[in-house]
């Protein structure tokens, strides 16, 4: 299609709303290995393992309908972070586009006086984190090394949740506002190591990375009791998600394709009017817009999600996965491979993605696929061309 219709349906370039006043709101973005929505209590009929989180996404803003964009941490933190999400092969830190110039949530926000941080307690250099913080304009990393107390390591990944993140707390302390920090937990990763201290502490369920789950949401309530008596806890946004399901599931919808990406994402500031559920679809790709529409950021930005906070636009979440694409809307996803054969399913009410709609339901086929297309288009040609920044005479 033409650049003006793949625009149309999928822009790129952004300037939020008129009219508020730019909010120097502290931001805490906090990503949890592993965290579906399968775990979560609060987001199914059945009980979870996060006792903490379900009462924070209570006073806070929980998004029922959220998606992953993709099946691996280091595809999480470019679409979370630079809103970009994952369409090829490799992921975007290890591509022969990891050297091009984007804008990120971290260096939009330096560029406004924030001092901005990346904390990940496995050790440097894991998944090309490190890397992809540096180039994305984001100024400090902490991980294992910086933490300096190799006591604390757990033998597999690098330091234990509860330690990193009291670390963090600590660090975040010393930091001048505002400020823009990320955080990735690290203790829910395979092989789900529990700190011999905590052995007996953590009933679990049916899979081993279920003790772990509780582990880290453990840890969370103790770095929010720590920060809460810190002087900036109240100025600052908290956003909670998971990176990526994982591998192991108990109930069916999960293992579907549908299933397969469905976690929560959780926005949270203390003593506001920022609560309730949303309900309609969003994804990792829609954080960063999101974040910077609530601190009324006045100037542009590039990213391939949108805001939550605007009622006036419609939300989608796309997948890629060997040649594999798929699109959902709040009540269809539509997939489709190299193949040419596009199926199309109701998924809230066929959880099972067994009856196909695709030929009694031409109009929401094509509706989604037009959309789609133009996503792959405008994602292609900005990788391609090293287009990931707001051109300088871009007209809205």
């Amino acid at each position: 299609m033409s650049g003006d219709e793949a625009n149309k349906y999928a822009p790129v370039y952004h300037k939020n709303r008129e009219g508020n006043r730019f909010s120097k709101l502290n931001v805490v973005i906090i990503i949890v290995e592993s965290l579906s929505r399968e775990f979560v209590g609060k987001l199914n009929s059945f009980p979870g393992y996060t006792p903490f989180l379900d009462s924070l996404s209570s006073e806070g803003l929980l998004c029922t309908n959220a998606f992953a964009n993709g099946t691996r941490s280091m595809e999480a933190v470019p679409a979370i972070l630079a809103s970009i999400p994952n369409l090829m092969d490799d992921s975007y830190i290890f591509s022969v586009y990891q050297g091009n110039t984007i804008n990120s949530i971290g260096s939009i926000l330096r560029n406004c006086g924030y001092q901005t941080s990346f904390f990940h307690g496995g050790t440097n250099g894991t998944m090309g984190f490190d890397s992809f913080i540096k180039l994305s304009g984001i100024e400090q990393y902490y991980g294992r090394t910086e933490y300096n107390n190799e006591n604390d390591y757990d033998g597999f990944w690098g330091i234990p949740d509860e330690e990193f993140l009291q670390f963090t707390a600590r660090k975040l302390n010393e930091i001048s506002s505002p400020f823009c920090a990320t955080i990735f937990t690290l203790s829910s990763h395979h092989p789900y190591s529990m700190p011999s201290k905590h052995k007996n502490d953590f009933q679990g369920g049916t899979l081993p990375i279920h003790r772990t789950i509780m582990y880290t949401d453990y840890s969370l309530r103790k770095f929010f009791e720590t920060t809460s008596t810190m002087s900036w806890y109240k100025n600052t946004l908290f956003v909670i998600t998971g990176d990526h399901t994982p591998a192991e599931t108990e109930h069916p919808y999960y293992r579907t394709k549908v299933g397969l990406y469905a976690l929560p994402i959780i926005f949270f500031q203390p003593n506001s009017n920022l609560r309730g559920e949303y309900n309609s679809i969003t994804e990792h790709i829609d954080i960063m817009p999101s974040i910077l529409d609530y601190i009324h950021y006045d100037d542009e930005y590039a990213a391939f999600g949108k805001s939550i906070f605007d009622t006036t636009l419609t939300h989608y979440s796309t997948n890629y996965v060997n040649d594999f694409y798929q699109i959902l809307d709040n009540e269809y996803v539509l997939q489709f491979t190299a193949d040419n054969k596009s199926r199309l399913y109701d998924y809230h009410v066929d959880t099972t993605l067994s009856r196909n709609l695709i030929d009694s339901k031409p109009d929401v086929g094509l509706r989604l696929e037009k959309h789609l297309k133009a996503l792959i288009q405008n994602y292609n040609y900005t990788l391609i061309h090293n287009a990931l920044t707001v051109p300088a005479n871009k007209n809205y």
